[in-house]
């Protein structure tokens, strides 16, 4: 794990991740408790009766009052708060449940009291799932370049480049093996920013017929971050066009030895996606019905994930 810790793209990864796990827990915690708390007094609702609908459209269209006889033969008219209750048919009967040592506290399938736990349990189910897949996606991403680190090694010409669409910008290596070209994004690391046009590396699978490949620049393994392509990608390209040659590796080594982009400074760039997490927070709260709290969460949520994913699909800080 030590060596591991070493490699930048994997340090990467770790620290994109760290953020959606801890506040994932932190969510599914705060959803739990609610749901606990909303659940406790419909545990309490063990007895259950048979009611007639008298009124709808209450209260602006939010409620509607029931007339139902307890097991002790005493009638009672109550008001339950039910979503488009307008449209609810009077005279229609229903099934309610009722606190036996309180029949004010009523209970009604559908009614705002079981949306309400339907949220909170879909929204936490939701929160756990995103967690699962980012740990699955994100470990099987390592081992699969762990893996194609053992393969066997050739050399073949590497130029760096990179890519700019939007926000989103990218590192790649266009490689050539067997007279064909191929362009591999790959995980950002310093030495890429020194890597000259047609740059001998050792390349650990073949992009022929692998679909993950490692590439060894200056002796440090860049991971593959993303599908490799056959054709050059979309949006501005940035391409190093000065050829390779000892000499002028020894100089360009020189020239970036003294600004490395750091990982705090990678970090920042991934950032910049965060700008739109409060307004897909707000669009699935409204969607999910679940106001300023819906909005909060989802928002810290979705804001988790877009600082996850440059980390899992390469981003180029430069």
């Amino acid at each position: 794990m030590r060596g591991l810790w070493h490699r930048r793209a994997f340090r990467h990864l770790t620290i994109g991740l760290a953020p959606l796990l801890v506040l994932g827990t932190v969510l599914i915690v705060v959803l739990s408790t609610r749901f606990a708390e909303a659940a406790a007094p419909v545990r309490e609702a063990t007895a259950e009766a048979t009611a007639t609908i008298t009124q709808s459209g209450l209260d602006n269209g939010n409620e509607v009052e029931l007339r139902w006889t307890d097991s002790a033969g005493e009638e009672h008219l109550s008001r339950v708060r039910v979503p488009n209750a307008g449209r609810i048919r009077v005279g229609s009967t229903v099934t309610l449940q009722y606190v036996p040592a309180d029949p004010a506290q009523v209970y009604v399938g559908g009614d705002a009291t079981f949306l309400r736990l339907r949220t909170l349990s879909f929204d936490a189910f939701l929160v756990a799932l995103v967690l699962v897949i980012a740990i699955t996606v994100s470990a099987v991403h390592v081992g699969r370049r762990l893996a194609a680190e053992r393969r066997p090694g050739h050399t073949v010409p590497a130029t760096y480049a990179r890519s700019r669409r939007g926000l989103i910008h990218r590192g790649w290596l266009l490689l050539t093996d067997a007279d064909r070209d191929w362009w591999v994004p790959v995980h950002w690391d310093p030495v890429l920013a020194s890597t000259l046009a047609k740059t001998p590396c050792t390349v650990h699978g073949r992009p022929l017929t692998d679909r993950v490949v490692v590439v060894e620049v200056q002796g440090k393994p860049i991971w593959q971050s993303g599908r490799k392509r056959p054709v050059s990608p979309r949006g501005e390209m940035i391409t190093t066009a000065t050829p390779w040659s000892k000499a002028a590796q020894r100089r360009t080594e020189e020239a970036q030895a003294s600004s490395p982009a750091s990982i705090g400074r990678h970090l920042r760039a991934d950032a910049a996606l965060l700008a739109a997490a409060p307004l897909l927070g707000l669009l699935w709260a409204y969607l999910d019905g679940s106001g300023m709290a819906g909005f909060a969460g989802s928002t810290v949520l979705i804001a988790c994930l877009l600082f996850w994913l440059p980390s899992m699909f390469g981003s180029d800080p430069t």
